[in-house]
């Protein structure tokens, strides 16, 4: 079976519910893989590093006559038309710039109170509804609140318009078939009104939060973010961080709950909370594939000569169980201790909230089995057929 038709399988129902047979075989057969003349795969981890740290590879953008263009649909995407997703390298530099300053080191380490707070609000809630339902879908009821609650009190949502943003976004990031389209950008609509309010609230009075920060800071040339790209970059980090965390912290549970040795280690230190999040993020990853990248002028990768302009994409999954990075990669082990993963992608396009994904995990894991050590699956997990996102729709569990 050649790349394409591999693929082809990882895209089933089948592949999309346990892909990694087949991106064995994909690693197996090489670091990259030709699918057309112009279109190529690649799943080795030093060949993905290389592709998303180079600048022979920008990230395929909208084209620039098309940007900042409103689609008379109303679709969904008109919310990240301007925002980094899309940018090209110019504003995108300028944009990051702007947007990471909530997330230095310093500032993360301040946000871990926060992140703590948020977790044993959750829990307390949870502990509630475990008492009256005795099964709870912890998807619903933690794992896709945390990223909500932590992210909205960054940016300055009202505690009161959570449960509401929650749900928007829920539609937003499930609208994969047709049906699912009108609700969606319904929506992002909703979504979109509620933000340019917000954002004009703050412009009148400033608060100390993200908005309040972005409507003042400025790049290195002076330049401020338009509103277009203030908008969009506040949903932006919304939706990239709601869903991939909220499946990042489920695939961590699940692994937990069969792993007896690690239900004791990972509340004791730090240090193991950190080891574990960090393999879980390696071993099953929220996002499988990265941007798609451009081959900006011809050049070698892999042993295959790239034409310019062929499409390149990155298999971000595959390469964090490359065989020449990792021993044994298909093992689970907190204990490795080897390079970090690509499951944040590398280069200019690092994932921003990254360390405030990783805290998040932490704090999680940690807590929930100091509060409830004899928590257990109590039910059957349902994944989220999403590819290439990856986690589960239904995670039902019991903690007495």
């Amino acid at each position: 079976m050649d790349a394409n038709g591999i693929m082809a399988r990882v895209w089933s129902a089948e592949g999309r519910d346990n892909p990694y047979p087949y991106y064995r075989i994909l690693n197996e057969g090489g670091p990259v893989h030709e699918l057309t003349a112009r279109k190529f795969l690649v799943v080795g981890y030093a060949e993905a590093d290389y592709v998303l740290r180079s600048p022979l590879f920008p990230v395929q953008t909208l084209d620039s006559p098309d940007r900042g263009k409103l689609r008379p649909d109303g679709s969904s995407v008109n919310l990240f038309l301007d925002s980094l997703i899309h940018a090209g390298p110019e504003d995108h530099r300028r944009a990051h710039h702007a947007l990471a300053q909530p997330f230095t080191p310093r500032r993360l380490a301040a946000m871990r109170l926060t992140v703590a707070r948020n977790v044993e609000a959750l829990l307390d809630r949870f502990e509630d509804l475990a008492r009256q339902r005795g099964v709870v879908d912890f998807m619903d009821e933690f794992a896709y609140r945390l990223p909500i609650s932590v992210i909205s009190e960054v940016v300055g949502v009202p505690r009161a318009d959570q449960d509401w943003l929650l749900v928007q976004f829920k539609y937003l990031a499930d609208a994969d078939k047709p049906e699912d389209l009108p609700r969606a950008a319904k929506s992002a609509r909703e979504v979109e009104e509620y933000f340019t309010s917000l954002i004009a609230e703050s412009r009148r009075k400033p608060l100390d939060d993200l908005i309040g920060e972005l409507l003042h800071v400025q790049d290195d040339t002076g330049s401020k973010l338009t509103d277009r790209e203030l908008l969009a970059n506040i949903v932006f980090l919304f939706v990239a961080g709601f869903e991939t965390t909220a499946y990042s912290i489920a695939s961590g549970l699940s692994i937990l709950l069969e792993r007896p040795d690690d239900r004791v280690a990972v509340p004791a230190t730090m240090e193991a909370a950190t080891l574990f999040v960090d393999e879980v993020l390696r071993y099953d990853p929220p996002a499988h594939l990265a941007n798609r990248r451009r081959v900006a002028q011809e050049t070698t990768v892999g042993g295959f000569l790239l034409p310019e302009d062929a499409e390149v994409m990155v298999l971000l999954a595959a390469a964090n169980r490359d065989p020449a990075r990792y021993e044994d990669p298909h093992t689970f082990n907190p204990a490795r201790g080897s390079a970090p993963s690509l499951t944040f992608s590398a280069g200019p396009h690092y994932c921003l909230g990254t360390g405030l994904a990783r805290i998040e995990s932490q704090e999680a894991f940690q807590r929930i089995l100091m509060r409830f050590p004899g928590i257990k699956l109590a039910g059957k997990p349902v994944r989220a057929h999403r590819f290439p996102i990856r986690g589960f729709e239904e995670l039902p569990v019991a903690v007495r």
